[in-house]
């Protein structure tokens, strides 16, 4: 029998620890912040000997939580077990951000989808979804085609150097029932290299955030706009847009939050007519100075929730810390959340989920009863209560 044991985060273990023992979970107590907006965060981690670094979850309609494929999380996120691992539907560790990273789930529909597409002919890309339309009792496993010829020929490096076209965490329904899906990539004109010595290793050139539509449940997918790209007049410490979140707002927008590298900010995007077109991008008021794989989730009331994870922030004289990265350069990250009360993402205010340890920070939420947010990043979770 598999033990998972759930430990208090370093800065929590100054509060009054209260265990309580339920089935396969300890839960150790919580810590109340004084920033508003006002949340009781209850700081969980699974045991590190199952390491899982990037590791993915999604929701059911039943309210359960699945994690990496193995865990699912229960109860209002008080509760977790191990799934049945003879009915495992997309392996142990599919659920990743290297593998089935782009997830949507319903009442009646699932569709994962592989970050990575690859060319058949020009214009033309195939990957791998993984789809169901009983509540996950069978999971189909299929080809899917993206038809993209505004990419032009594109350069999709090596295995050791980043660059192609990749689906990312958001897919949304438009209201004409069609899917609109997150993606990020080099078309053959983003040539832009980037200058920093972390964002060389992270990607080959400076990307861009675009859209793909699908009208067959992810069978086929067509370029429908790029929502960012970077500017060759404006030279800048960013890896371009990449990793990015779409959320539907209560006033029928849709927003897009789209990560731009490890030193520079969080950027936003707004579209009125179904992602057809997209703001310029901007740097809304509240966020941290920079952040990785944004998970955008809208509350029950309208407000909006964002998490992400942020890396050590480099000094002021940067330029002599980056010639002196690889020796001296601090890789550690924290977990964030951030909350927009006006529920439009022009405005957010920031906490601290996690302090600076070794992780991906790598962040998806989910609102597991009113105004409490679950928050899974790696094997760790925090079971997140916000003041109404």
């Amino acid at each position: 029998m598999l033990r998972i044991i759930f430990r208090l985060g370093a800065a929590a273990r100054a509060t009054q620890m209260i265990i309580i023992a339920v089935g396969y979970l300890t839960f150790d107590g919580s810590r109340l912040f004084a920033a508003a907006p006002a949340v009781k965060v209850t700081p969980l981690r699974l045991d590190q000997s199952r390491p899982a670094r990037y590791a993915r979850s999604f929701q059911t309609s039943d309210g359960i939580i699945h994690l990496l494929g193995f865990f699912q999380v229960t109860d209002q996120g008080r509760k977790v077990s191990v799934e049945d691992m003879s009915e495992l539907k997309l392996g142990l560790t599919n659920l990743s951000e290297a593998q089935i990273n782009t997830i949507h789930a319903r009442p009646g529909f699932f569709l994962g989808l592989l970050n990575k597409v690859a060319p058949r002919s020009p214009g033309t890309y195939t990957g791998r979804m993984w789809r169901s339309f009983d509540e996950l009792r069978t999971v189909q496993e299929e080809e899917t085609r993206l038809i993209i010829p505004e990419a032009g020929k594109v350069d999709f490096g090596t295995p050791e150097l980043w660059a192609g076209l990749f689906f990312h965490r958001a897919v949304v329904e438009l209201s004409d029932s069609s899917l609109l899906a997150a993606m990020y990539g080099n078309f053959e004109q983003d040539t832009l290299p980037p200058t920093n010595p972390q964002s060389k290793i992270e990607s080959k050139f400076k990307l861009r955030a675009f859209t793909v539509r699908s009208t067959d449940h992810g069978e086929t997918w067509r370029y429908l706009a790029s929502a960012a790209v970077p500017d060759p007049e404006r030279p800048d410490d960013s890896e371009g847009f990449n990793e990015w979140s779409i959320v539907r707002l209560k006033d029928g927008r849709l927003l897009g939050i789209i990560r731009t590298g490890h030193f520079t900010p969080l950027v936003a995007v707004w579209s009125a007519d179904e992602g057809r077109t997209w703001t310029s991008p901007i740097t809304p008021l509240g966020l941290g100075p920079a952040g990785v794989d944004p998970c955008l989730l809208k509350l029950r009331d309208g407000r909006l929730a964002l998490a992400y994870g942020e890396m050590a922030q480099p000094p002021a004289d940067r330029q002599s810390y980056w010639r002196e990265f690889e020796t001296i350069g601090d890789r550690r990250r924290r977990c964030r959340l951030a909350i927009s009360e006006d529920k439009t993402g022009e405005k957010w205010q920031t906490l601290d989920i996690s302090d600076y340890d070794n992780r991906s920070a790598y962040p998806t939420i989910f609102e597991v009863a009113p105004n409490t947010i679950l928050y899974q990043a790696d094997l760790e979770l925090w079971r997140v209560e916000l003041q109404e």
